[in-house]
């Protein structure tokens, strides 16, 4: 007898092993939370992972977070995942509730599912299920956090999947950028823009992107931000020496959390090529050791730029005898190995030719 209670134990762990080893698990994740259109608007993608070893289907699957109340509203989907938004799968829904909750709905009609991917992916959480875009209607902290009660996975045939929910965002929705202007001058850009008010913003990086097909975005400057203000701030940056071509601007503002939101300018920065020969002062100067010598040329042509010292001897040769084209340049000059004193730098570029005094001073 006690032989059979001991075999009927063994067979119920095992069992309930089983049962738990088959469990269909899943993490789903909110991630990439960004606050776009000079902080009008307020996006997050939604992605999920099958942890289990087996595989299952998705069939009905409902996403929900809440924020504070009033901050946010006007749900809008896109990037829509494919495999869950046809065939077995009406569109994807997106909806506010009450005024402080959003959900993405995966929306199962019948017929074989689809089955969620164990694979992390680059970003680690899995497959995109979509972005959520939202208006942002007041300045205060989102509070944005997931609702596990009212979010759910299950499969076609109603099993349950447990999942787990991260990624919470409790950043400032925003400070309120009411205009981000671009002015030129040749090949410098000055960058203009004006807050109504700000909450806790300790700055803003300047960030630069070239207009070619692969171009990533650079920062190339910032500015200290006011802190927490309620009335109008001015500010401005100025990107010098640019050479020809087209260029991409953003703002990322930085809170003193780490928390940060971008703000883009709306149109693109256009720099001609040069319309006339110039050679410009070098600067600094007086120097010591480097300086900067900039100068455009209007058209192609096979360019020299040389130093010489007080006597007219040559020495040294930047560029010699190169084909340029038609643009705006930049060259370094290191006078490290030479003596204190005035020197000359000439430019040949066709039939056009300047010179202009340098002094270095060690």
């Amino acid at each position: 007898m006690n032989k059979i209670y001991k075999l009927c134990i063994l067979l119920l762990l095992t069992f309930s092993a089983f049962n738990l080893n088959a469990q269909n698990t899943a993490t789903v994740t909110a991630t990439n939370f960004e606050i776009i259109n000079n902080g009008a608007n307020f996006r997050f993608d939604v992605h999920a992972l099958r942890t289990s070893a087996a595989p299952y289907e998705v069939g009905f699957a409902t996403f929900v977070m809440t924020y504070a109340p009033g901050a946010l509203n006007n749900a809008v989907i896109s990037n829509e995942n494919p495999r869950f938004n046809s065939g077995s799968y009406g569109p994807m829904t997106s909806a506010v509730f009450f005024g402080q909750q959003v959900a993405l709905q995966i929306n199962y009609t019948g017929g074989a599912g689809e089955e969620l991917s164990n694979v992390p992916g680059p970003t680690g959480f899995g497959e995109r299920m979509g972005t959520i875009t939202m208006d942002i209607l007041m300045n205060v902290q989102a509070n944005l956090v997931w609702d596990p009660t009212s979010s759910d996975i299950v499969t076609p045939t109603f099993g349950t999947v447990m999942s787990t929910y991260n990624g919470n965002y409790n950043g400032t929705l925003p400070v309120e950028l009411t205009s981000f202007v671009s002015n030129i001058s040749n090949n410098n850009v000055t960058l203009k823009w004006s807050t109504s008010s700000e909450l806790n913003n300790r700055g803003f990086d300047i960030e630069r992107k070239s207009g070619s097909d692969n171009a990533v975005w650079s920062k190339i400057g910032f500015t200290e931000g006011n802190g927490t203000v309620n009335e109008i701030q001015n500010y401005s940056f100025k990107d010098q020496n640019l050479t020809a071509g087209n260029y991409s601007y953003r703002l990322k503002q930085i809170d003193f959390n780490g928390n940060y939101e971008y703000f883009e300018l709306q149109n693109e920065v256009i720099i001609g090529i040069p319309q006339k020969f110039e050679l410009s002062q070098n600067y600094p100067n007086p120097f010591n050791p480097s300086t900067k010598i900039n100068f455009s040329i209007p058209a192609d042509s096979k360019v020299s730029l040389n130093i010489y010292d007080i006597s007219g001897k040559l020495v040294k040769s930047l560029i010699n005898n190169e084909f340029k084209s038609a643009n705006y340049y930049s060259v370094d000059f290191n006078g490290s190995n030479l003596s204190t004193g005035t020197y000359f730098y000439s430019l040949i570029s066709g039939s056009n030719t300047d010179t202009k005094k340098m002094i270095l001073i060690k």
